[in-house]
């Protein structure tokens, strides 16, 4: 495992291989085999054919929270939490109950 922490990911779409910065990500959205990248500053989000999972073990966990079956969330993006969602850019993440525990897990961290 290498010790540096990774500030980047390299995604294949639309038959390029784009570089994207961490720090630009504001969530994932997984669609079965495909995963949507929403980024700051884009309209429309790149669609990748890469599933949530793999995205979830790249990621740096303290960084990136799976929140839902189908979201996973960049922490430093979050505008607010409240019961049942997340808000990140005006767009509403539902927070699903199983991922709850590890959601608190971070905002403890962070809190």
């Amino acid at each position: 495992m290498n010790v540096d922490k990774i500030t980047y990911l390299f995604i294949k779409s639309d038959y390029k291989l784009i570089k994207i910065n961490l720090s630009d990500i504001l969530y994932l959205s997984g669609l079965k085999d495909y995963t949507q990248i929403y980024l700051k500053g884009k309209a429309s989000p790149l669609t990748t054919l890469q599933n949530l999972k793999e995205f979830e073990s790249k990621l740096p966990p303290d960084d990136f929270v799976r929140v839902h079956r189908s979201y996973i969330i960049a922490m430093s993006q979050v505008d607010y939490i409240s019961r049942n969602e997340i808000n990140i850019n005006g767009n509403h993440i539902p927070i699903g109950n199983s991922f709850r525990a590890a959601l608190d897990e971070v905002i403890q961290k962070h809190s």
